[in-house]
C-alpha cells in the first residue's frame, strides 16, 4: 500500500482523509447533462434540417466528431475524477502526510509534523456544503509560511477536531 512507503520506523496511520462523494457525482451530473446537451443540439439541428446542405459523407464525419466530442466529454470525466481522487491526506501519530494531484502525472506530497501544528481551521461555504457536511481544511504550521489546505473534506468539522486533539496530545507527550 502507498501510505505503508510513506510512513517511518513505527509510524502508525490514524486517519486517511479524502474528499466528500458529493464532489464526484457533481462532477459526474456536469459531464453527463453537457454530454446530453450536446447530442441533443446536434439531433435537433439535423432533424430541422440545418444540416441538409451537407451530402452523406460528410454527415459520417459529422456524426464521427460528434462521438468524438462526447468520447472527449468522458476523458474529461474521468480526469477530473482522478485528480479529485488522488488529492489525500494521511494523518498519522506524527505527521500529516498530504499527497496532491496537480495533473495526471505529476503528484506533490508534503509532510507536517504535528508538533509543529499551530492552526486548525475548516470553513463550510454554501448550501450544499453545510448540509452534507463538507468543507475546506486548513492545517497551518508555527514559525514558517507552511500551509497544507484541502477542498471538500468528507465531515470536515470532526476531522478538524481530531487533528487538534492530536496535536494536544502530541504536544503533551513532547513537554
Amino acid at each position: 500500500m502507498e501510505q505503508d512507503q510513506l510512513l517511518e520506523e513505527g509510524e502508525v496511520m490514524l486517519y486517511k482523509i479524502r474528499k466528500h462523494w458529493i464532489v464526484y457525482v457533481e462532477n459526474f451530473f456536469v459531464h453527463i447533462l453537457g454530454s446530453l446537451l450536446f447530442i441533443l443540439v446536434a439531433r435537433y439541428l439535423s432533424l430541422r434540417g440545418v444540416l441538409s446542405f451537407l451530402d452523406f459523407d460528410m454527415k459520417a464525419y459529422t456524426a464521427m466528431g460528434l462521438v468524438a466530442l462526447v468520447l472527449l466529454a468522458w476523458v474529461s470525466l474521468f480526469y477530473f475524477w482522478t485528480k479529485d481522487y488522488f488529492d489525500v491526506w494521511y494523518v498519522t501519530d506524527r505527521h500529516i502526510i498530504a499527497i496532491s494531484q496537480k495533473e495526471m502525472f505529476e503528484r506533490e506530497q508534503a509532510f507536517m509534523e504535528l508538533t509543529k501544528i499551530q492552526d486548525v481551521s475548516f470553513e463550510k461555504n454554501g448550501f450544499f456544503s453545510t448540509f452534507f457536511g463538507y468543507g475546506k481544511l486548513k492545517v497551518q504550521t508555527a514559525g514558517s509560511d507552511q500551509q497544507f489546505m484541502i477542498e471538500d473534506v468528507l465531515d470536515v468539522e470532526a476531522v478538524a477536531h481530531k487533528i487538534m486533539d492530536l496535536r494536544d496530545k502530541t504536544h503533551k507527550i513532547s513537554s
